[in-house]
């Protein structure tokens, strides 16, 4: 093994030591001990020493016993019925490149928040997933500083940064009750620091989320997979807020850039049955509201704070208001804003407002590939784009 090798950490050193049970434990017994210790992620199952599944927070209540009658049904049956059949678990040696290499192939939606490390068929504990993304961001850019005179090497990390930033976005069309989105990025390098999702919070929010690290390249690349690692890791903690899931990511922001890279930040939750949308702005670019009944467009600058990253304990205020059927909501980063022509002019906003007014009955996917092709056309050239550019629009078509 090279020096380059031995620099990326393995699995073993992020292990977490968890309590451990018996195929026998009751299911009721088992919510108990997740119900008295809300940091306990997963508990592994062993039969006679050797493990044999993994009864994890998120499977057990999200997937197993989120009807009311579950409980009552599996509570007193072994928790050997809701084990998985077929577990994600890796080894102690696999370092943590391969491990998300692994892991996406196997989870490309990334909704795995830990995995069991066996060796030998003994469990040596836990990775948390969030841990995982947080040690490849740590140590991205040291990797990088020690391939640097090994160029067919450092291709291959760059494209698999790539590869890896590309799986983590979702796919660019999404509905849900009747709200159309569309979504996409255009990066200016091969790795890029914007980067959009959207998560569904029962049967009647839909969450959104765009945002925008400073700077571009692999480090960059690497804070927006701990973001979305912490989003993830949240949201199944329970914490459905765009207030507090953005000082949560705030915090794992903090402990990935250590405050040499800061992120902007838009969270919007929509409650479908309200017709309202709750919005929260870390530093983000204020999103555009079309008002149908009036053919108004709405600047919302009602609430912004800090970046992520920029300082502990901040906290993010909300602003509400309706979201009818006919209304659209148009999120962006600054590269659409800042993207200049041969002149050196800017795009700017009132050419974006005068755009929005002007094509506001065409569909979520030609808005956006109209906006994208204006600010293709305003640049000149594709390859002069300066900042990653990204678009999405939502439209409540009832």
């Amino acid at each position: 093994m090279n020096n380059c090798q031995e620099t990326i950490p393995q699995l073993k050193e992020l292990v977490l030591l968890t309590r451990e049970i018996t195929p026998e434990v009751k299911v009721r017994d088992v919510v108990e001990l997740f119900s008295k210790d809300s940091s306990l992620k997963a508990i592994p199952v062993l039969n006679q020493g050797i493990f044999t599944g993994l009864v994890s927070r998120k499977h057990l209540f999200f997937k197993r016993l989120s009807h009311k009658y579950a409980l009552d049904l599996y509570g007193n049956k072994p928790v050997s019925m809701l084990l998985d059949d077929n577990p994600l678990v890796m080894e102690p040696d696999r370092d943590v490149h391969s491990a998300l290499e692994r892991l996406l192939d196997v989870d490309p939606n990334l909704e795995t928040d830990c995995f069991p490390i066996v060796a030998d068929g003994r469990c040596l504990g836990i990775v948390s997933v969030a841990d995982l993304m947080m040690q490849i961001s740590n140590t991205q850019a040291s990797l990088l500083n020690r391939v640097i005179t090994l160029s067919s090497r450092i291709r291959d990390e760059v494209a698999m940064a790539s590869k890896i930033q590309q799986d983590l976005l979702p796919a660019p069309e999404f509905s849900f009750r009747g709200i159309n989105i569309s979504a996409g990025v255009m990066t200016s390098s091969e790795i890029g620091g914007d980067f959009f999702d959207y998560f569904t919070l029962g049967d009647k929010r839909l969450g959104l989320i765009i945002a925008d690290v400073s700077g571009h390249g692999v480090q960059s690349g690497m804070v927006t997979t701990a973001a979305k690692a912490s989003l993830h890791t949240l949201i199944s903690m329970g914490i459905s807020t765009p207030s507090e899931l953005l000082s949560g990511m705030n915090t794992a922001i903090i402990a990935t850039a250590c405050q040499t890279l800061l992120m902007t930040c838009l969270i919007v939750l929509i409650d479908i049955d309200k017709k309202e949308l709750c919005i929260a702005n870390a530093g983000h670019n204020f999103p555009y509201l079309y008002r149908s009944a009036s053919h108004s467009l709405e600047h919302i600058q009602e609430v912004s704070g800090f970046p992520l990253g920029f300082e502990e304990e901040s906290s993010y205020r909300e602003y509400s208001t309706e979201f009818k059927e006919g209304d659209s909501l148009i999120l962006y980063t600054d590269g659409l804003m800042e993207c200049r022509n041969p002149s050196g002019e800017e795009f700017g906003y009132s050419r974006l407002e005068s755009l929005l007014l002007h094509r506001y009955n065409l569909s979520p996917t030609e808005l956006k590939n109209l906006l994208f092709e204006r600010a293709l056309e305003f640049i000149g050239s594709s390859s002069s784009i300066e900042d990653d550019i990204s678009i999405m629009v939502v439209a409540n078509n009832g």
